[in-house]
């Protein structure tokens, strides 16, 4: 079975496909196919008014991904959602088994969902026991049945593929990190810097304790050089990349400088929240994916600023790749925008 991970965002589609070979640590990863293609403009932010023209759009790019990237081997879908579409929270109950827990999680989700229980999918994991007070933490996750609809519709109008698994970004990146790092039980901070939304994955001894989105992704980074500078947004895009000099280097770097400096905010509101659980906690090292993190300079800002060991994800390091058909340089630099779709693309277990 071939599990395609599929992250859809707002202005561009991102596809892998891999193939896992044997367990543990004999376990071999290798690359089959992955690429990217650009979402028609404002379309993915109008699921609730025209979900019809949403739905055809991501189904477009997922046909088009697979003829383009040759990944015709992949029979299933693995999407994720994110933003206002579905809530995710970690909420405390009393110790029962994860079979009990489906059956009460829907009366102790009441309370947090601000939906009607009936228009949401509920579903829940268990985070960790704490046997002295008959309590565990629960990481609770639901989305509105309309939106997961149109998800499995659009995979179901390419009239290729089957839905696997309906995901959560962060959820997926946090699958990504773990994957690559299996022995891992450290307190991480995962940083996705996406179009829109920034997605923020604050591990506690290896398991996600705070998940966090904030709407301040890359394109506002994008629209800003647009207006501090009056050029079209491809200008603006190459400049934010560093691939064009800007007509004013300090400005520029006015420029950049705040909304990095958002970004950092949002990762250390996101830190605050686990310390006020768990006042002890101390993060061991930030790392940055999405498209955000091929920002020149990124990694030593949020160094500097934390005072961490910060670096940048690219879970494509630990694959293995045919290099006749994978230039080296580009996986170096496409790999940290295919943290999410990687982490879908592992998830082989489940079928809808």
């Amino acid at each position: 079975m071939s599990v395609i991970g599929f992250d859809i965002g707002t202005y561009a589609a991102k596809a892998i496909l891999l193939s896992i070979k044997g367990k543990g640590k004999r376990q071999v990863v290798s690359l089959e196919g992955l690429g990217m293609a650009q979402m028609p403009y404002g379309v993915m932010t109008q699921w609730e008014e025209q979900p019809i023209p949403a739905r055809t759009a991501m189904s477009a790019a997922m046909r088009s991904l697979i003829k383009l990237c040759k990944l015709s081997k992949g029979r299933f879908a693995a999407l994720s959602l994110s933003g206002e579409t579905m809530i995710i929270k970690k909420i405390s109950m009393p110790v029962i088994s994860q079979k009990e827990l489906r059956q009460s999680l829907t009366l102790e989700a009441e309370q947090y969902i601000p939906y009607p229980i009936n228009e949401v999918i509920i579903d829940g994991h268990i985070l960790a026991n704490d046997d002295r007070y008959g309590q565990m933490s629960v990481l609770l996750v639901a989305a509105r049945k309309e939106v997961v609809f149109n998800y499995l519709q659009a995979i179901a109008l390419t009239k290729l593929l089957k839905p696997a698994v309906i995901d959560v970004d962060a959820l997926a990146l946090f699958n990504a990190y773990d994957f690559t790092n299996p022995e891992s039980r450290d307190n991480a901070v995962l940083v996705d810097i996406g179009a829109t939304l920034i997605h923020i994955t604050v591990l506690n001894e290896g398991l996600p304790h705070t998940i966090k989105e904030e709407n301040i992704g890359g394109q506002r980074l994008t629209e800003d050089i647009e207006d501090a500078f009056g050029v079209p947004p491809e200008e603006a895009e190459a400049i934010k990349l560093g691939n064009v000099e800007p007509p004013e280097l300090a400005q520029a770097s006015e420029v950049v400088d705040r909304i990095v400096s958002n970004w950092m905010a949002a990762v250390e509101r996101a830190i605050d929240s686990v310390k006020s659980e768990v006042p002890e906690f101390q993060a061991s090292k930030i790392l940055l994916a999405g498209g955000g993190a091929n920002l020149n300079g990124i990694a030593e800002q949020f160094q500097s600023h934390f005072h961490l060991p910060t670096e940048i994800f690219n879970p494509l390091k630990t694959v293995k790749f045919n290099i006749k058909k994978f230039d080296q340089a580009y996986i170096d630099y496409i790999g940290p925008q295919m943290a999410v779709s990687f982490g879908l693309a592992i998830r082989k277990q489940e079928i809808l």
